[in-house]
């Protein structure tokens, strides 16, 4: 196929494809440039629910109660507005505008937002610590799948622990806890390789995260290679 036939297909297939239904401010969209510049921020949530679902060894999220820590926007995009089946979505986030923005926005029963305070360096720096008894106000055990995209990579081994302790105890007898990272088999633990040293790019030795999520209280049932730039190295966990 010519580079003018594809172009006037993609032409015809932006034409054709349906207008989004929920759109979201780009103030609110905050992807890295690297995955943004591939394509809207709907696709790239529609992909990553994929890859998710399909470690997780899913053939659908249809009946899956899923806790995205550190949601963002793109996953509500994607459900809304690609039709993703599932059987609810709750958010959580330190972005308190964005978490606003969402509560009033999104209509859906089975969507619901949490704003967190708390503390990282970068995105929140006057939040508060969080801890392995952190609570949240949401039902214990409640979450068949729990998702940090882009979570693990902006945080310190103690905070990393935090959370994962903290996930725990709201995941359900069977659930699955899903992960990104970056890894390095080169380093001994941990490296922050930000400039601001603030959380930006935190690399973690592959055994040493492994171990660390062991101690929380997982039990690691598979990692996963890179996909870069769409999604980094990741972990599928499942309870201890």
């Amino acid at each position: 196929m010519s580079s003018h036939h594809r172009s006037w297909l993609k032409s015809i297939w932006h034409r054709l494809r349906p207008a989004p239904a929920f759109i979201v401010p780009g103030e609110f969209n905050r992807n890295s440039r690297n995955v943004s510049s591939l394509m809207p921020p709907e696709d790239s949530g529609a992909l990553l629910l994929e890859k998710m679902q399909r470690h997780i060894g899913l053939q659908t999220l249809a009946n899956s109660r899923l806790l995205d820590f550190g949601c963002g926007v793109r996953f509500s995009q994607a459900i809304l507005n690609r039709g993703i089946p599932i059987r609810s979505y709750t958010g959580i986030d330190c972005f308190a505008e964005m978490i606003d923005f969402l509560r009033a926005a999104v209509r859906d029963p089975r969507f619901s937002y949490v704003f967190l305070d708390a503390h990282h360096p970068s995105y929140n720096p006057q939040g508060r610590p969080l801890s392995g008894q952190t609570s949240l106000p949401l039902p214990l055990q409640a979450f068949d799948i729990l998702s940090l995209f882009s979570v693990i990579t902006h945080q310190n081994p103690a905070d990393a622990a935090s959370i994962l302790t903290m996930l725990r105890r709201y995941t359900a007898v069977g659930g699955h806890l899903f992960f990104t990272c970056f890894l390095d088999e080169e380093i001994a633990e941990y490296e922050d390789r930000s400039p601001e040293n603030d959380g930006g790019r935190c690399f973690y030795n592959p055994d040493f995260l492994a171990h660390l999520v062991e101690g929380c209280g997982w039990r690691v049932v598979k990692r996963a290679p890179s996909e870069g730039p769409l999604i980094g190295h990741s972990f599928v966990c499942a309870l201890a």
